[in-house]
């Protein structure tokens, strides 16, 4: 019979065996290596785009916050103005109501039988003091201006016999209210 060595190639065999795993090892880690290294770079990539849009957002936040400041000047500002106006507005009004008042009172005085000595107005209310020649031209002046629309709440909070000019008159004080413009608006509309 004849022999054959087979050792060797066995041998060779296993050598062959041993040199496929080592590749397939060092394909398989360099592989792993390039999945990694793309990876690597995929996060890389990421965290850049993210930082990127972190900085962005927070210039965004930076302009935004400097507009709302501008925003908040200009409310005050704002609020300033109108109140200004506001005040320009009372002043005017004011500006006229005492000439009204004036012309409103010479309407409703009785000519030469009372005379009006001093007259005291602070804005809502109004104090007259002067004399007449009797209570019924008093009362009479009192009735004209309950119907008057600026005056309401006409009260005699004195009258007394008084000497003037050697003539026996009656002094007295007159206490009444100033009526609102919105009040007088109102009563209009109701009648």
């Amino acid at each position: 019979m004849i022999r054959i060595n087979l050792l060797p190639f066995r041998a060779a065999r296993t050598k062959e065996n041993i040199r496929r795993q080592v590749s397939v090892f060092l394909l398989s880690v360099v592989l792993l290596l390039l999945v990694l290294f793309a990876v690597n770079m995929f996060m890389g990539n990421r965290v850049d785009a993210l930082e990127t849009r972190l900085a962005n957002l927070n210039e965004d936040i930076d302009h935004y916050s400097r507009q709302a400041r501008k925003v908040d000047v200009l409310k005050k500002e704002l609020a300033e103005l109108e109140q200004k106006i506001l005040i320009i507005e009372q002043l005017k009004s004011h500006r006229t109501k005492p000439p009204r008042l004036l012309a409103d009172l010479t309407e409703r005085v009785i000519p030469d039988r009372m005379q009006i000595q001093k007259m005291n107005y602070n804005g809502s209310e109004l104090m007259l003091n002067g004399i007449a020649m009797d209570n019924e031209t008093i009362a009479v002046f009192m009735s004209r201006l309950e119907r008057s629309d600026k005056i309401r709440d006409v009260t005699l909070e004195n009258a007394k016999q008084t000497t003037q000019y050697d003539v026996e008159m009656k002094s007295f004080g007159i206490k009444c209210k100033m009526a609102d413009a919105s009040a007088v608006a109102n009563e209009k509309a109701k009648k």
